[in-house]
C-alpha cells in the first residue's frame, strides 16, 4: 500500500510540474496562423527586443541571415514574425466574403497593358500570358518581378503548393478606383480589399534611377555611412512637382523654405542642368539626419531605400499602402520615424526638437529603431523572400481550383481555327506543358515564338 501511495504522489507531483511549466514560465502557446503551416507565439513580437529562437536554438542574425534567400518556414516566422500581416489580411477577406479565388480572377484581357499571368508548378515558375509588358516603363518591372520570385522559389529546399495567379506592374493596379478586381499589385489603398500586396520591383533592382541591386545600396550604407551623430543636421528631398500627390510636394517645399535646416529642392526632369545640380543618390540621402518621404501619382518607390537610411524618416500619413508600411511607428519606444500633416504644415513644429542637442539621445533612438527594424530585419533581401514564399502559401489556402499544368498540343495558331491535336502512336492525345517556364522566358521575353528561334533584338536609344 505505501509503495502504491508513493507512486501515486509521485505521478501527482509531476502533473503539478507540467501545469506550472506550461502556464508561467514554460514554452509560449502557439497559434496556427490563417491555416497556413506557419507558427508563432501567441504573444506579441516586439522586434526591438531579442531575437525570437526555436528548441534548435537558431536565431536571426543580421550579418549571416540578410541575404540568405533559403531560410525554411519556421526560420521565416522566427526571423520576420510582424511582416505578412497583408497575407493574412488579403485571406481573412476572402473567408469573410466566402468566395474562393477563380479561374476568372486570373484574366488579363480587362487590361491593354501590365498584366502578367503566371504559375507555380512543383516549386517551378512558368509565364502563361505576358500582356503587353515590352514597354520602357513595364518592361524592367516585369523582368524584377519575375526574377525576385524565381529567386525566393530557387533558393528554398521545401515544397510550395501549385497556384496559378496574375500581377499587375502598374502603379494603379485597377483602372477605375471603384473597382475590387483580384489579383498582385504593388500597392493598394485601403479599400481595394481584394488586391494582394507583393514586393515592389525595387526590391530587386531599379537601374532605371541608377540603383543598380537593392542588396547593393545596403553593402554601400553598411561600408560607408556615417555615425548618425555626424550626419548633415538638416532635412533632405528631391523630387517633381508634377504628380498626382502634388499638395503633398508642394507643401514640403514651401515649409521647408528658407530654413536653416532644409535642403529640400524641387527637380525638373526636363531641365538637364537642373537635374544635374540638384540630383541625389540614394546613399547621398543617407548623410543627412532626416530624410523626407511624399508619396507620388500613388505610392512612391523611394520609401524603402530612406528607410534603409540610419536617418529619421519625415512623411505624412500615407494613402497608398505597401506591404510593410503597418512596420511604421509613429511613437512610443519603439518608434521609428516622425509623422506630419499631409502638407507638412507642421515640419518645423516637428523637426526642432529634434535638433535640440539636449534631445540627442531620443532622436538617435528613432533612427536607431528605424535601421534595427527595417535594413537590418524587415527590409532585407531575406525577408522579401520569405514573404513571396507566404504569398503563395496565403494564395494557395483560397484558391478554388487546381492549377492545369497539361495542355493538349494542337496543329496551328489556334483551336478555334479548326486545327486538330495531334495524337501519339498509342492514339492518346499530345500534351506540353502550359506557357514558358521562367528559364526560357528569361532569355526569350515571350510565351511563344517561331522556330527556328530568332534572339530577341533589344534597341537602347
Amino acid at each position: 500500500m505505501r509503495t502504491l501511495r508513493l507512486y501515486a504522489i509521485s505521478i501527482l507531483l509531476t502533473i503539478a510540474v507540467i501545469v506550472v511549466l506550461f502556464t508561467t514560465r514554460g514554452p509560449p502557446s502557439l497559434e496556427f496562423i490563417a491555416g497556413r503551416r506557419l507558427w508563432k507565439p501567441v504573444t506579441k513580437h516586439v522586434d526591438n527586443g531579442p531575437p525570437l529562437s526555436t528548441q534548435s536554438g537558431w536565431t536571426f542574425d543580421y550579418k549571416r541571415d540578410a541575404r540568405n534567400f533559403g531560410l525554411d518556414e519556421e526560420q521565416c516566422q522566427i526571423a520576420f514574425p510582424d511582416l505578412y500581416k497583408e497575407i493574412d489580411r488579403a485571406v481573412a477577406h476572402r473567408k469573410e466574403i466566402g468566395k474562393k479565388i477563380t479561374l476568372g480572377d486570373m484574366d488579363v484581357e480587362w487590361r491593354s497593358d501590365g498584366m502578367v499571368r503566371a504559375m507555380i508548378h512543383d516549386n517551378q515558375l512558368y509565364i502563361i500570358d505576358a500582356h503587353g509588358v515590352q514597354t520602357p516603363n513595364h518592361r524592367p518591372r516585369t523582368i524584377a518581378t519575375l526574377n525576385a520570385i524565381q529567386r525566393a522559389l530557387t533558393a528554398y529546399q521545401g515544397t510550395l503548393p501549385n497556384i496559378e495567379f496574375t500581377f499587375s506592374v502598374h502603379d494603379w493596379a485597377l483602372v477605375d478606383d471603384a473597382e475590387n478586381r483580384t489579383l498582385w499589385a504593388y500597392t493598394r489603398k485601403a479599400h481595394h480589399t481584394s488586391l494582394w500586396l507583393m514586393p515592389d520591383f525595387g526590391f530587386w533592382g531599379w537601374p532605371d534611377v541608377n540603383i543598380r541591386s537593392f542588396s547593393e545600396v545596403h553593402n554601400i550604407l553598411a561600408n560607408s555611412e556615417s555615425p548618425f551623430s555626424q550626419k548633415i543636421p538638416k532635412i533632405v528631398w528631391r523630387g517633381s512637382l508634377a504628380v498626382g500627390s502634388h499638395d503633398v510636394r508642394a507643401g514640403l517645399v514651401e515649409h521647408a523654405a528658407g530654413q536653416p535646416w532644409s535642403d529640400v529642392l524641387e527637380i525638373d526632369w526636363s531641365n538637364a542642368t537642373n537635374i544635374h545640380q540638384r540630383l541625389l543618390s540614394m546613399s547621398d540621402h543617407c548623410k543627412y539626419m532626416f530624410v523626407a518621404q511624399t508619396e507620388g501619382n500613388t505610392y512612391s518607390g523611394r520609401l524603402k531605400f530612406l528607410l534603409s537610411c540610419h536617418s529619421i524618416l519625415f512623411s505624412h500619413q500615407l494613402d497608398w499602402i505597401e506591404n510593410y508600411h503597418h512596420l511604421l511607428q509613429a511613437a512610443g519606444d519603439d518608434q521609428n520615424y516622425v509623422q506630419v500633416q499631409r502638407d507638412y504644415s507642421d515640419l518645423q513644429e516637428k523637426i526642432t526638437p529634434l535638433l535640440d542637442r539636449h534631445n540627442l539621445r531620443r532622436t538617435q533612438l528613432i533612427a536607431d529603431n528605424a535601421r534595427r527594424i527595417f535594413r537590418e530585419r524587415y527590409l532585407t533581401p531575406a525577408a522579401e523572400a520569405c514573404y513571396w514564399r507566404a504569398l503563395i502559401r496565403g494564395w494557395a489556402e483560397v484558391q478554388g481550383f487546381e492549377p492545369q499544368f497539361w495542355e493538349e498540343e494542337i496543329n496551328g495558331d489556334d483551336v478555334s481555327r479548326g486545327s486538330e491535336s495531334p495524337t501519339r502512336e498509342d492514339g492518346k492525345k499530345k500534351k506540353r506543358p502550359r506557357g514558358a517556364p521562367f528559364e526560357a522566358y528569361a532569355i526569350m521575353e515571350e510565351v511563344e515564338w517561331a522556330m527556328p528561334a530568332r534572339g530577341r533584338k533589344i534597341c537602347i536609344d
